[in-house]
């Protein structure tokens, strides 16, 4: 399956997603376009203005061009003289589809749509697109449709019959078209969303034997149960709309037998339709889970392997990590001028905090991690790691306050066990309290400023640095207001809610719409209150980028910044006097320095978007020392998997160290500094080299083995793609440097991948818990 070009991504799909005046909205869009003289006759333009709708505007539920093309494809080997569809929605598929079987010399294409205004706008746009003469829309249910056409003798054979629309309907329909004689042998079927969301009974059906259709046909019609083995969310999609949905099944023709073929592409918002999701079946996922566990234990006996040769390695060459480390602990044993100290570092089985934890070890400190493991089951991967000379269990806080109280006291137990002297963790307040140890984290109240969204921009302002055009709303008539001003200017906004919703975090609609009523529509979904408050923030077309930055009384000892990755799965440094890294540098010393010296210290991270063009011209004059426009759009005030640059920087390690002065001032220490720059400011550690970091687990997965896989498909990878994706593979493998794992301390990745992982597959085999994504840098599994 080829990689999906995140540049043609629909807008995220919401909870309403249909029949609430998007349909209208895009024939306006479309017949309202400065170049409707060029569009009109011309199928490929008209289908190009139906995906900038979606992409710009509203997610429509189209089949897209990458499940499209798979049809094309078909049509232009069958060379059909009819097609018929089932389910028009607003005629992109048609469109496409009916241009695909006229070109291949076909003669007739008819489309079947249940719902009268969704078939008046097909009847539009195929007007628009030439094809009025070649396509019949009809309109109505799709079992008297199909029997009406048949009795009116205007479709007497279906060559290829393509199905996407209601889900429970997809068997009964084919059985009618079978019994009529319309589908025969050499008629070809092309059934959308049989992976996602799933249709078995259709599986089933053009899967069975001719013996296991004739036991189960039974005699006659009858009326199937409406969502029998559908979730709700299918079997009720069309509930209260129209008349209520009858299926009638007839027998069908027993003796085709059909050769199925599952065919994997992405879903027009660049969802693989491979992806397992909250309505896939329990068995989907079981397979999920055992095909993962299955992958590890093939790899065990060659990552054994490796393991045992790092070692080997370990012993016989001098590896300059821990040769630092030697050379640093040999200084303090002669001069007493090196002091370790003893650190306790959190999270050590996440990438960034293994990756400090081996910072600070090779740096010469001594290090005690700490992470959630259940009771006696050791499954951390930097529980095992060289850099920890010792490893504590933590139990994960339950959200009650009995519970957060239970997880500090837990910290500052061991931080007086282990005599501590810095932490990298939460709770500062009552670590630093009831001991004489420093924690690199903001308090309370800073950290609840800086991570919500609102707050952080609105502190961003007060410093006068630039923010994206932002405004908090607690009603839909508070954003109707902004967005009716946004009309004149032709400004674009996007509503995020403040607090952590996953579903609300994926939609990305650009605001305000076509017309006031649908923009109205839109904010009506929300439940905008004061309880629920959103923010309204500008949209910058741009890419977006990261940074990690250490903060210590309010100035940067640390910092690196990078291209922001999908998932936290590829990490490369900015150049450190491009223009784009001293700018975020700057934004960064800034605002650190207007704020409460003697308290603001930290991990600090942005995410910043940048203008498309200004991002251009900067990457094309990377020596460029000019200011670049940032829009931040979110802070993380805690370390970043970004930090993983630093994994050959032990100097990293000593920029914590002036937390540990007590006579240090830091208002004497600050240069003095202006509302626009901070002069004469010590140049910050960055990363040592330009070095790529990857997670190998993840690129064997999405670079190897799908795309191998799909070479058994029919319509799966090329052999060009796929050569590409192991290209890409092996350059990583060969140039880049894991996350994970480390010749000098090998076990933690081994760890991973044979234990951690396969721990938690085991466990949601067990308890049947569902997931579409896992995260191998953050061990985080996206649950659905």
């Amino acid at each position: 399956m080829a990689m999906f070009d995140e540049s043609k991504a629909y807008a995220g799909q919401e909870d309403v997603f249909y029949d609430d005046g998007r349909e209208l909205e895009l024939l306006r869009f479309v017949y309202g376009r400065p170049d409707l003289d060029q569009i009109r006759g011309n199928s490929a333009r008209v289908l190009a203005a139906i995906d900038e709708y979606a992409r710009t505007q509203k997610y429509l539920m189209n089949v897209g061009e990458d499940k499209g093309r798979i049809v094309v494809e078909l049509i232009s080997e069958a060379r059909p003289k009819t097609m018929v569809e089932l389910g028009g929605y607003v005629g992109y598929s048609c469109i496409l589809f009916a241009d695909a079987v006229r070109r291949a010399g076909g003669e007739q294409y008819f489309t079947l749509e249940r719902d009268p205004v969704f078939g008046a706008i097909i009847m539009a746009l195929v007007d628009l697109a030439g094809l009025a003469d070649f396509v019949t829309v009809v309109i109505g249910s799709s079992d008297p449709s199909i029997r009406r056409l048949h009795s009116q003798n205007l479709l007497k054979h279906i060559d290829i019959l393509f199905l996407d629309h209601y889900k429970p309907a997809y068997t009964a329909d084919l059985k009618r078209c079978e019994e009529l004689r319309l589908v025969t042998p050499g008629s070809v079927l092309a059934a959308d969303n049989v992976i996602k969301p799933g249709n078995p009974p259709y599986l089933e059906y053009v899967r069975s034997t001719v013996s296991e259709k004739r036991k189960s046909a039974g005699g006659g019609e009858h009326e199937p149960a409406l969502g029998a083995r559908f979730p709700d969310a299918t079997a009720k999609q069309y509930a209260g709309r129209q008349d209520a949905e009858r299926l009638v099944s007839a027998r069908g023709n027993p003796n085709l037998v059909y050769e199925s073929r599952l065919v994997k592409s992405f879903e027009p918002t660049g969802i693989p339709s491979k992806m397992s999701t909250a309505e896939s079946s329990r068995f989907a996922h079981a397979m999920q889970n055992a095909s993962l566990l299955v992958l590890s234990l093939m790899f065990l006996p060659l990552d054994t392997f490796i393991l045992f040769l790092s070692y080997a390695v370990r012993v016989l060459v001098a590896i300059p990590a821990t040769s630092h480390r030697a050379r640093r602990r040999a200084a303090c044993d002669n001069t007493g001028c090196f002091k370790p100290q003893t650190v306790l570092v959190t999270g050590v089985g996440m990438t960034k905090g293994l990756a400090l934890a081996r910072l600070f070890y090779t740096a010469g400190h001594n290090v005690v991690g700490a992470d959630f493991e259940p009771p006696y089951l050791p499954i951390s991967c930097g529980h095992f790691s060289r850099s920890v000379k010792r490893f504590h269990r933590l139990s994960k806080p339950d959200g009650t306050p009995v519970g957060s109280a239970r997880y500090c006291q837990r910290i500052v137990d061991i931080v007086k066990k282990e005599h501590v002297s810095l932490w990298d963790g939460q709770a500062k307040e009552m670590v630093e309290r009831f001991t004489p140890c420093r924690a690199a984290q903001f308090d309370a109240a800073t950290t609840k400023k800086l991570h919500e969204k609102h707050s952080f921009i609105q502190y961003t302002r007060s410093v006068g640095l630039s923010v994206p055009e932002t405004h908090t709303v607690t009603s839909s008539a508070d954003a109707l207001k902004i967005l009716d001003d946004a009309h004149a200017t032709g400004k674009k906004f996007i509503l995020k809610y403040i607090g952590v919703d996953d579903a609300a975090r994926g939609d990305m609609t650009l605001l305000p719409l076509n017309t006031p009523a649908s923009t109205k529509a839109h904010t009506s979904r929300l439940q905008i209150s004061e309880k629920r408050p959103w923010i309204l923030q500008q949209f910058i077309d741009g890419p977006e980028f990261c940074t990690h930055a250490l903060v210590v009384r309010g100035q940067v000892k640390a910092f690196t910044a990078c291209p922001s990755a999908e998932l936290l799965m590829h990490y490369k440094a900015l150049p450190q006097n491009s223009a784009l890294h001293r700018s975020m540098l700057r934004f960064t010393q800034e605002l650190a320095a207007a704020s409460d010296l003697e308290h603001f210290t930290g991990h600090l991270s942005f995410d910043f978007l940048v203008d498309r063009d200004e991002a251009r011209e900067a990457e094309q004059d990377p020596n460029n020392q000019g200011r670049v426009t940032l829009y931040p759009i979110e802070c993380n005030p805690r370390a970043h998997t970004a930090v993983v640059l630093f994994s050959d920087t032990p100097e990293m390690a000593e920029a914590y160290l002036p937390l540990l002065d007590e006579h240090e001032s830091a208002r004497e220490q600050q240069p003095k500094k202006s509302l626009h720059g901070v002069c004469s400011v010590v140049e910050p550690v960055y990363p040592r080299n330009h070095a790529k970091y990857y997670w190998i687990g993840h690129d064997l997965v999405t670079l190897v083995v799908l795309p191998a896989l799909s070479l058994f498909s029919r319509r799966g990878n090329s052999f060009v793609e796929v050569f590409g994706s192991f290209r890409a593979f092996l350059e990583h493998l060969l140039l880049w440097n894991d996350g994970t794992y480390e010749i000098w301390d090998p076990l933690p990745a081994w760890w991973l991948y044979h234990v951690y992982w396969p721990f938690q597959f085991a466990l949601m085999l067990r308890t049947g818990r569902k997931w579409s994504r896992v995260n191998v840098s953050t061990t985080k599994i996206f649950s659905c």
